[in-house]
């Protein structure tokens, strides 16, 4: 990425290491530059610890640059969450990016579920999420969910382009690799094969020793709701990929949960 200026004259990053002790996990590492800053953590009833950083600023500008790491250690268990739907904001000429980095222990375990994003009409986003699982004991769960833009302005794709470039590896390995390249000048993006329709939509990807027992629940949950539509998929490597279109952001958000309490259900994953 680019080392261009931003707002605060240098690239904003974030730094969040999770450490384990006696079957408690703690905050081993913790460093942030503005917009960033971080809440104290939230310790949760079984040993794990729920961060949430915070923006000082209205969302993203043009500009802006920032570096999210975030990595649990052997042992350790984290989830990371947001405060509020991230706005990517109009931008004259310019773009915005992030790049984030997800590291995964042996027996550790990483949730990023992040609240929705909204790009404003003319904004440009480029994201790059690189995901490193330590080996096959490392669980992560990852969530991305993205508006079509400001609906109740009437403001529908009307962003220049939206990137977003996920990357999973396992004990070095590729494992997984999803583009996704919105350009609403170009893209029909109403149409079959983009949101067909729909006002939001949600990538989760679940990475396990073998989350395959998740695959049928998650179909029938998907299949018995009336004003959603979505498909999973079980990886090469027997991870599990979700996305899901919908038009009420609260509903989708419901169903990303239940997926969630799924996934815990079916793999033992009760750290967190």
């Amino acid at each position: 990425m680019e080392e261009s200026k931003n707002a605060y004259g240098k690239v904003s990053k974030l730094r969040v290491v999770a450490g384990e002790n006696g079957g408690r996990t703690y905050l081993k590492e913790l460093s942030f530059t503005a917009p960033f800053k971080v809440m104290s953590p939230f310790k949760l009833p079984d040993g794990g610890i729920r961060v949430m950083p915070l923006m000082a600023s209205a969302g993203i500008l043009e500009g802006d640059r920032q570096k999210i790491y975030l990595e649990t250690e052997s042992c350790a268990a984290m989830e990371c969450v947001s405060q509020s739907h991230e706005k990517i904001h109009k931008m004259k000429n310019g773009s915005a990016g992030r790049e984030t980095c997800l590291r995964v222990g042996k027996n550790a375990v990483l949730l990023y579920r992040p609240l929705p994003v909204i790009p404003f009409a003319e904004s440009a986003f480029r994201g790059h999420t690189e995901i490193w699982l330590e080996d096959l004991s490392s669980s992560l769960f990852y969530q991305e969910i993205v508006s079509c833009g400001r609906a109740a302005r009437g403001e529908r794709f009307d962003y220049r382009h939206y990137l977003s470039l996920v990357e999973a590896w396992r004990h070095g390995k590729l494992i997984y690799r999803e583009n996704n390249r919105f350009y609403p000048d170009l893209n029909a993006m109403e149409d079959v094969g983009m949101f067909e329709g729909y006002s939001y939509l949600a990538n989760l990807l679940f990475f396990h020793e073998d989350a395959s027992g998740c695959i049928g629940k998650i179909r029938r949950l998907i299949e018995e709701q009336q004003e959603i539509s979505g498909g999973v998929t079980l990886t090469a490597e027997s991870d599990v990929a979700v996305r899901i279109l919908g038009s009420q952001v609260q509903k989708l958000q419901q169903i990303c949960d239940r997926i969630y309490a799924i996934v815990k259900e079916k793999t033992g994953l009760g750290t967190i």
